[in-house]
């Protein structure tokens, strides 16, 4: 269990908000608590809002009206960068074409 992920439920309503040192990141299935919460956060606490989340821990985050999409391109990127690859041959995924992948049901 993630001590620094907390969860309200309120009917069919979810808040989720994730704390990271001194970083704080959240979400709602309700758009009214998405603009209540930093409210309530700020008039308890001296905070910031930083806007939409776009970084976090390494990730970088897009969100669209058709989804959440997350990647580490940037962190890929530095890496090969601090190794010396940028020219590197390209070459792809080594996976076996045999398997095959389907969801985990049981989580």
């Amino acid at each position: 269990m993630d001590t620094t992920l907390f969860i309200k439920k309120k009917l069919n309503v979810i808040l989720l908000v994730q704390i990271y040192v001194d970083d704080i990141i959240f979400g709602s299935t309700n758009d009214i608590l998405c603009k209540e919460f930093p409210q309530d956060m700020q008039s308890e606490f001296e905070m910031s809002m930083m806007g939409e989340l776009n970084f976090f821990l390494g990730l970088q985050i897009k969100q669209t009206k058709n989804g959440i999409f997350v990647n580490q391109s940037k962190y890929c990127k530095e890496l090969i960068h601090r190794f010396g690859m940028e020219n590197a041959k390209h070459m792809a995924t080594p996976m076996s074409t045999a398997c095959y992948l389907d969801k985990d049901e049981t989580g």
